[in-house]
């Protein structure tokens, strides 16, 4: 399955921006084998609501979690993330990447494994 636009356009913002490096890619939900012990670590792509569209933009909701085996790396990973993000806001065909809140976490899973939140704006 095409993910929609928005989170393809923030995928492809954030591997061109070499930001996704070491991290698997998952789009809608993490699976079993992303949340295990020992998984490799993974960042989730994941629509999320948004605000009312208009006449002039669309402007989706995407939920980036990274999921890794420590939490500091995933915090890291996370505000690595959200710099980028606020230091290169602007992509072909998005207007802003807008952060909407700081980064959420960490949640820890059974397995050990730690999950950060990022909620992301797509103003396309």
């Amino acid at each position: 399955m095409t993910p929609p636009n928005a989170l393809r356009a923030l995928h492809d913002h954030l591997d061109d921006g070499e930001q996704l490096t070491g991290l698997e890619p998952v789009f809608f939900r993490l699976y079993p084998e992303n949340t295990e012990a020992g998984a490799a670590d993974c960042i989730l792509f994941r629509p999320d609501g948004g605000a009312a569209p208009n006449e002039l933009m669309q402007q989706p909701g995407v939920t980036l979690a990274i999921c890794t085996a420590r939490p500091d790396t995933g915090y890291e990973r996370a505000a690595a993330i959200r710099d980028y993000l606020i230091a290169n806001h602007i992509a072909d065909g998005v207007c802003n990447f807008q952060i909407l809140a700081d980064i959420v976490g960490p949640s820890m899973l059974e397995s050990g494994r730690s999950l950060y939140e990022l909620n992301v704006r797509v103003w396309t």
